[in-house]
């Protein structure tokens, strides 16, 4: 039995997975060229951002990025997956929205319409996102979220499911941003028995 189910998305493609509980996936950008985003219906960031920053700090700060071992929250602040590992320079990112069609003057779908379509709700209802490898700056003015992040081939992640949830993970459309060209990601479903070092 193989110990992975891989699937392949260029520049602008999304796709849904299913995971029971315990289940997992590694998103991994093979040539360091792609980035992207992930979600499920009902993540919250504004409680994932507090919960985890009461749990590591003891105090209500807000987070920027998520680490190894820190879930991923629904509005009743109940965990739903867990980044379980991450091997890059680039951060997993919960405070941007996501992109959506009317940023681009080309009316290309962004991320927003892409998961939302790949997990069955309207854009409207995606209340949260999560950008993978990207590299953040914080101002007292602003925060800079896509600096150029320095990511490298082989660059991965993985996601453990701590309930049942339908996962979207998208490769972003937008070839503008530093650091980043089209390029793929490939996303595999990890074997309850493999494991990964």
């Amino acid at each position: 039995m193989p110990a992975t189910q891989r699937t392949t998305l260029k520049a602008g493609q999304a796709c849904g997975f299913d995971l029971a509980a315990r289940g997992r996936l590694r998103i991994c950008t093979p040539t360091a060229h792609q980035g992207g985003d992930f979600s499920f219906a009902g993540f919250d960031q504004a409680v994932t951002r507090n919960v985890n920053g009461w749990s590591r700090h003891r105090k209500p700060y807000v987070l920027f990025h998520l680490s190894t071992g820190m879930p991923m929250c629904d509005g009743n602040g109940r965990p739903v997956l867990e980044l379980e590992q991450l091997h890059s320079k680039g951060a997993v990112d919960i405070m941007l929205p996501g992109c959506w069609r009317e940023l681009y003057a080309d009316g290309r779908l962004g991320c927003r319409e892409l998961i939302s379509a790949a997990i069955g709700i309207e854009r409207a209802q995606l209340t949260g996102m999560a950008s993978f490898f990207v590299r953040s700056r914080a101002t007292d003015e602003y925060y800079d979220a896509l600096s150029r992040p320095g990511i490298e081939a082989g660059d991965y992640l993985i996601l453990r499911a701590l309930r049942d949830v339908r996962v979207g993970v998208s490769a972003c459309p937008d070839v503008e941003l530093p650091g980043w060209s089209a390029g793929e990601v490939h996303v595999d479903r990890l074997n309850p028995a493999s494991r990964t070092h």
